[in-house]
């Protein structure tokens, strides 16, 4: 192979990296879109969304209640500031380099400013206040903000947890832990009474989507085009 040759391929390998990137998240968002269209449109409130609150609403006992407040907690804001944190501070630590903390940051940053113009543009109402446990959001309802931060952010960590751990048994038991955990998160806004169903899986498909996007960016452009990568190699 010509090595003079290798810049450009190198340049196309990028390229089509970025493009299959961009692929992704807008694959994601026009099925979040499709979500936030049947919902204006009323057909998903009448089918998923009103029937599954009135259900959640329906069945609630004091012990799910404490649990939903632990999740919507955990994933609010303030919480989950305070968990990425502590996995940047980690992996930096681990890794000994500051690509992992920035990689959070990045990811955290941006799910953040997602959430925001989201909500802001599209402004869809929450639930009405007989169904809602105080206190109320002041906020509009799609996405569910909790979810798309804490799968985005989680699933970062998640990846990262991955490329760290030499078990298999230690990384399932980590992504298990994580995908669980967003789930919680996710099924407590129902629970509450603060989203819509469609509120919280737009959140997942939009947050999943931008953690895609942050992990092949990071995985096939950042790591394969630098060879001295120590913290990668386990």
């Amino acid at each position: 192979m010509n090595p003079a040759r290798r810049p450009g391929k190198n340049r196309r390998h990028v390229g089509s990296i970025l493009a299959f990137s961009l692929a992704i998240l807008l694959g994601l968002f026009a099925v979040a879109r499709r979500v936030w269209v049947s919902a204006r449109a009323g057909d998903l409130p009448n089918t998923w969304d009103i029937p599954v609150l009135e259900w959640m609403v329906s069945n609630r006992t004091p012990a799910a209640t404490n649990a939903a407040w632990f999740f919507t907690v955990m994933g609010d804001t303030p919480a989950m500031t305070i968990l990425a944190f502590c996995a940047a501070v980690f992996f930096c630590l681990h890794t000994r380099s500051i690509r992992p903390g920035a990689l959070i940051v990045v990811t955290a940053a941006g799910s953040v400013a997602l959430t925001i113009v989201l909500k802001t543009t599209l402004g869809r109402a929450r639930p009405s206040l007989d169904s809602v446990l105080a206190p109320i959001p002041a906020s509009f309802a799609f996405p569910s903000g909790h979810t798309l931060n804490s799968i985005a952010i989680l699933g970062v960590i998640g990846y990262l947890s991955i490329l760290v751990l030499r078990r298999l048994w230690a990384r399932i038991l980590v992504l298990g832990a994580l995908g669980g955990f967003v789930l919680g998160v996710g099924w407590s806004r129902i629970y509450l009474g603060h989203h819509w169903l469609t509120d919280v899986l737009g959140g997942l498909l939009i947050g999943a989507g931008w953690a895609a996007v942050v992990i092949l960016l990071h995985h096939f452009v950042l790591l394969r085009n630098q060879r001295t990568v120590r913290w990668l190699q386990l």
